[in-house]
């Protein structure tokens, strides 16, 4: 039978689309106006939030993409443009959309200027959820991907694959500030981040292993991420960043319920 995501989220335009191994392009359909309405807006708050800084990445990151999705708004209200678009604009503009997006969170919040909590950073981020959601439609692959990644995360090793991409997001927020601060503590966060995503990884490739050693596993785990709390309470560059914050917060609390969860082991 179809995987439930892919049920819920295949259609005629998805077999249609040629940059998704599909044919042609079909035009959206009603029940696609959440997603390219919440771009509109999204990109329409971080290009005011950019323009606010004066940042030319963040300012053509949001007028590229309001126009884009401004655009798919319209087809997907039956809207009368003077020009038609091409069957195929839908598939290729969500296509583009994500892979912008995706740029745009790694360059924007990683870096800057929006690395700090406000609408800039909240719209960079909002954006990219709402590009996945409107390329669903067309991506027979993107939708597999995510209910691969959904059913693996429910699964017995769901705790370790979150806590290894969270690892991994604490090791690149660590590094990109540790190449702007050179601080100690900076370097001490990218130390942390990448063994553990590391150590993750490699139980992950031996699930095995990892269930034999479940036990040792999460108290080493959780023993690991105590240097987190300790970075959090250090005033730098990188615990000013709400990635690195919040994805070493998102560390500790996972390594403890991997721990609670092995308790009776």
């Amino acid at each position: 039978p179809q995987p439930v995501s892919e049920s819920l989220h295949r259609g005629p335009a998805m077999d249609a689309a040629p940059l998704f191994g599909g044919g042609g392009g079909a035009a959206p359909a009603s029940s696609d106006v959440g997603p390219a309405a919440a771009l509109v807006l999204a990109s329409t708050f971080e290009l005011v939030a950019a323009a606010s800084l004066s940042s030319t990445a963040g300012i053509a990151a949001g007028a590229v993409s309001a126009a884009l999705s401004g655009l798919l708004l319209a087809l997907t209200l039956a809207v009368k443009l003077p020009t038609p678009l091409p069957a195929t604009f839908a598939p290729n503009a969500t296509r583009f959309l994500l892979a912008w997006w995706s740029l745009a969170c790694l360059g924007l919040t990683f870096t800057g200027p929006f690395t700090t909590l406000g609408n800039g950073h909240l719209s960079t981020w909002g954006a990219l959820f709402a590009s996945v959601a409107a390329a669903l439609p067309y991506s027979g692959h993107l939708a597999r991907a995510v209910d691969r990644f959904v059913r693996l995360a429910k699964g017995d090793f769901g705790l370790l694959l979150l806590l290894c991409i969270g690892s991994a997001v604490v090791a690149l927020q660590a590094f990109c500030s540790y190449v702007h601060s050179r601080s100690g503590v900076d370097a001490w966060a990218l130390a942390v981040g990448l063994v553990s995503a590391a150590g993750c990884g490699g139980l992950l490739s031996q699930p095995g292993l990892a269930a034999q050693q479940a036990r040792i596993v999460s108290l080493a785990t959780a023993g690991w991420w105590t240097q987190g709390l300790v970075i959090t309470f250090l005033p730098h560059d990188f615990t000013r960043t709400v990635n690195g914050f919040l994805a070493v917060w998102t560390c500790i609390l996972l390594s403890l319920v991997l721990l609670n969860s092995t308790a009776g082991g």
